[in-house]
């Protein structure tokens, strides 16, 4: 093996180095063209070396690049549809140096009738998204592919945390929009929906998508009725990339520090499913039966823990029946490794039932996601673009409890304050969406756009192990307590199948000397879930192992002694689920003067059928039920021009947050940590009420001031509450009549410096947030009658400082984000009677700083070398629970979870081609 590395070290060196002194032979000129008067960026300006086909376009900040240019003297000429064409002259290249240019071209007064342009803008450039903002009538922002390259992001997760009021869960992964988690937000491609790949979510894991495949990430926060209504802290919606000239490929390579912790290269575990997996491909060896004698109950260990990835991207431009055909493709590997340790804690009525200090976590995935875009432009009027995105996930988990020896499980006889207990996990997630897009422009006054969409996930568990145990005089011991299916092999699958599609027509109109747009349209929805879990238990109750080593579980069951009796399965847990979603809409758009906006008004019938057979369900209760919701909802946006440079927006709109089918569906799904979370088929859908208020300065293309205000009222809030009855149960409610949410939000993009050489630039924003909900009184315990919403963070706040220097091609950026304390999940009293000293108190995830770095250099025109650091301060990943003494009824604020990331370092190198 390391033999083999060092001969892949040296042909690597050996290309590198004979790629270095090719380039080093030439030169490049870069440079920028603007508009003489304004200095505003000239999109896909052309420059040309004169007496050659050599040249290059601006590209959304209005820069260019010819690379490869022999040492001479040049002449270039630039030209623009509407500008005089310029001629510069004396143009010097050197051998490996960069000649930088400004040019400014002025305009032409000749007349322009007869000339059609045909433009498409590539939304990647900050200031291009901007100005989108500015000319927005509904309050939306976006990150787009240039600044989040600048800031070392590698997922939409991540790039939506860098939006004003957006946060993303360090412990979950999930996206908090204005401090309202996954069932308040909604998420698009291309404007139309992709569903989960999680049973616990109602939104896809953001992490799953590269930001290679995207132009830019945007996020809706006020209503408008051409989407779907169930959304109330926003919409986030991901615009795909399409067509670039070019052929890029980056190598990454890196590693986690927590892995520096014991010795985790040499020590670092994975399960016994990995010797069946192919990079992010697994192909199951046995059935779950099989599966008890025949394969392992045993972590595996991996050595050389570190972090690869590689992405390559590229375009190709056809001619189809005399018009352009583009294709783009983008292709990216990547593979973490982490380590954790921690603690773990669970309450009952106030009293310990679970208590464990030493968590151990061994998390290793790889994700490979594939990008297919072809656009075909017919004529000059219609488009047709198609996109195939693909993503293949494989995560690999092992967690451990008390392997110190004082792990403690409430009422386990004689091993409760020496318990044991593993859970090994590995889930494969496929994703296949397919988009057909269509755009069609009848006339200059009306527009008709389209979109088809089918997509499938494949979300499985394919083989779950599961042990409890403990130690006893120097054996394993499994207690008389320990039910039959406590020690286990699981299975999950879920299939999910949606048809989706809109089409929507724009028409501009003049009424009255003032122009009008109207639109309306359709959307439709058809989304079917089939969901199965299966246990195959063993009887271990009263097995003594004749040593105590937790390594070699395995014997337990390759003993020729062990009978296949002790085996038992339960039926599968199913259910089946549909989701049908019809709504027309129309709104009319219009501007007088200084105030503009839209008001619409949307129809939308939902439908959700949700069927399960369930394990231990109540007999009395009917195992299906139908939720109808018809409704008709409003929405108006108006902007006001204070000046050319300011604007105020007021927003108003009314919405719906549906029940998800997980969190109907009567089934209780086991986390690693032993948490188990239910859905409840008594829930009901929130009806919302919003309102937003925001002020915007654009003090330059790329500098902006805002403030907002928003109010939110909830009307039947859905939470995750604690459930009377066992330890760490927790379920979906109703547990508010209503909750409202207000807050204040301000942004800020400066350049702190610039000039045509370098610049400093700073992006700070902060969201304040005050969140109350009217407790039920079925969940008021000890005088408390209200509370805030599970995952609303009051304060949120992130700051970007990014520096360049363009002749030494260097970027530095360094990024920071806090988010306060947030509700994990509410309380709840434990007796009717006794609401004072027997209840669950909430739990708290507690806020974090978390600090990011990133480091750039161009070695070349072609190469590229970038360093990244995350999470540079690794704060603790804390969870705390108030436990009150039953007996003096003091209260201690004490840790339930807790955990360090670590600090991820990468290197990746970037060659142009």
């Amino acid at each position: 093996m390391k033999g083999y590395l060092l001969r892949l070290s040296m042909v690597t060196l050996f290309l590198v180095t004979t790629l270095l002194a090719t380039v080093a032979q030439t030169g490049s000129i870069k440079g920028s063209i603007v508009d003489g008067s304004t200095g505003e960026p000239l999109i896909g300006a052309s420059v040309l070396v004169e007496g050659t086909t050599t040249g290059a376009a601006a590209d959304l900040d209005g820069n260019f690049v010819i690379n490869g240019m022999a040492e001479g003297i040049y002449s270039l000429r630039a030209t623009y549809i509407a500008y005089r064409p310029l001629v510069i002259t004396e143009v010097k290249v050197e051998g490996g140096k960069e000649t930088l240019l400004e040019i400014a071209m002025e305009t032409d007064e000749v007349s322009l009738d007869e000339v059609v342009v045909v433009a498409t803008p590539r939304l990647e450039s900050e200031r291009i998204l901007m100005r989108d903002q500015q000319n927005a009538t509904v309050i939306r922002e976006s990150v787009g592919a240039q600044q989040l390259s600048m800031q070392g992001v590698s997922d939409i997760a991540t790039a939506t945390s860098k939006i004003t009021g957006v946060v993303k869960s360090e412990g979950s992964g999930e996206v908090y929009v204005r401090g309202l988690g996954d069932r308040y937000v909604s998420t698009t491609m291309n404007d139309l929906p992709i569903p989960s790949d999680d049973v616990e979510r109602k939104n896809i894991d953001l992490a799953l998508f590269s930001t290679g495949v995207i132009q830019n990430v945007g996020i809706t926060k006020t209503y408008s009725t051409g989407g779907y209504a169930d959304q109330t802290g926003g919409n986030i919606n991901i615009v795909s990339k399409e067509f670039v000239d070019q052929f890029t490929l980056e190598m990454q390579g890196g590693f986690n520090s927590s892995l520096l912790i014991n010795n985790q290269f040499s020590k670092f575990r994975v399960t016994p499913n990995l010797q069946n997996s192919l990079l992010t491909f697994y192909r199951r060896e046995y059935n779950l039966v099989d599966a008890i004698t025949k394969q392992s109950w045993d972590p595996r260990g991996k050595s050389i823990p570190l972090d690869f990835g590689f992405t390559s991207t590229g375009g190709k431009e056809f001619i189809l029946w005399k018009r352009d055909l583009t294709l783009f493709y983008t292709l990216s590997y990547k593979s973490d490794h982490s380590y954790t340790t921690g603690v773990y804690r669970r309450f009952n009525s106030n009293t310990v039932y679970t208590d464990f200090s030493d968590t151990e976590t061994w998390s290793s995935s790889a994700n490979l996601t594939g990008l297919i875009n072809l656009a075909y432009r017919l004529n000059n009027n219609d488009k047709i673009n198609y996109n195939l995105l693909f993503i293949n996930k494989l995560t690999d988990q092992v967690y451990e409890q008390g392997r110190n020896g004082n792990g403690y499980k409430f009422d386990m006889d004689e091993i409760s304050d020496s318990f044991f207990t593993r859970d090994m996990n590995s889930r494969t997630t496929m994703v296949l969406v397919n988009q057909l897009l269509g755009d069609h422009r009848f006339s200059d006054s009306n527009r008709l756009e389209w979109g088809l969409g089918y997509n499938l996930i494949a979300a499985d568990e394919p083989n779950r192990i599961r042990n409890y145990t403990g130690f006893d005089q120097g054996s394993l011991y499994f207690s008389y307590r320990i039910a039959d299916f406590e020690n286990r092999k699981s299975s999950q699958e879920i299939d999910d199948r949606e048809l989706n599609g809109y089409i929507r027509n724009k028409l501009d109109l003049a009424v009255g000397g003032h122009p009008w747009k109207l639109e309306y349209g359709i959307n439709y929805r058809n989304k079917q879930r089939d969901f199965s879990n299966q246990f195959v238990g063993v009887q271990m109750m009263g097995v003594r192992k004749g040593d105590d080593n937790v390594d070699d579980l395995s014997s337990l069951f390759n003993d020729p002694g062990f009978a296949s009796s002790k085996i038992k399965t339960l039926p599968p847990d199913l259910y089946n689920a549909t989701l049908q979603a019809l709504a027309g809409y129309v709104g009319l758009g219009f501007s007088h003067g200084k105030l503009e906006g839209n008001a619409g008004v949307r129809y939308e019938y939902d439908r959700m059928d949700v069927e399960w057979d369930i394990n231990n369900d109540d007999p009395l209760r009917e195992p299906s039920i139908r939720k109808e919701y018809k409704q008709f909802y409003p929405g108006v946006n108006l902007r006001y021009h204070i000046s050319e440079q300011q604007g105020l927006r007021l927003s108003g709109s009314r919405t719906i947050t549906l029940p998800e089918f997980k969190e109907i569906a009567p089934f209780a799904y086991t986390s690693p940590n032993s948490t188990l979370i239910q859905g409840s088929p008594e829930l009901k859908a929130s009806r919302n009420w919003n309102a937003d208020l925001k002020w915007e300065y654009f003090k330059s293309t790329d500098e902006l001031i805002s403030l907002g205000t928003f109010y939110k009222k909830i009307e039947d809030p859905i939470n995750i509450t604690s459930l009377t009855g066992g330890a760490g149960y927790l379920i979906y409610a109703n547990t508010g009549k209503q909750a409202g949410v207000m807050g204040l939000e301000a942004e800020a993009r400066f350049n702190l410096f610039k000039n045509e050489l370098q610049s400093l630039r700073m992006i700070l924003n902060g969201t304040r947030m005050w969140v109350s909900q009217d407790l039920l009184e079925a969940y008021q315990y000890n005088n408390k009658t209200s509370s805030g919403l599970q995952g609303a963070s009051e304060l949120i706040t992130n700051l970007t400082l990014s520096y360049s220097h363009l002749p030494a091609n260097w970027q530095v950026s360094l990024s920071g984000n806090y988010s306060s304390d947030r509700i994990y999940a509410m309380g709840s009293p434990k007796d009717a009677n006794n609401r004072d000293y027997l209840y669950n108190d909430e739990i708290i995830e507690k806020g974090v700083i978390t600090l990011d770095a990133v480091v750039s250099k161009g070695l070349t025109d072609h190469l590229t070398v970038k360093l990244l650091a995350r999470n540079l301060l690794n704060p603790e990943m804390q969870m705390k629970q108030n436990l009150c003494d039953l007996n003096s009824r003091e209260v201690e604020n004490l840790v339930v979870e807790s955990y360090r990331k670590g600090m991820r370092m990468q290197l990746s190198v970037n060659y142009t081609f």
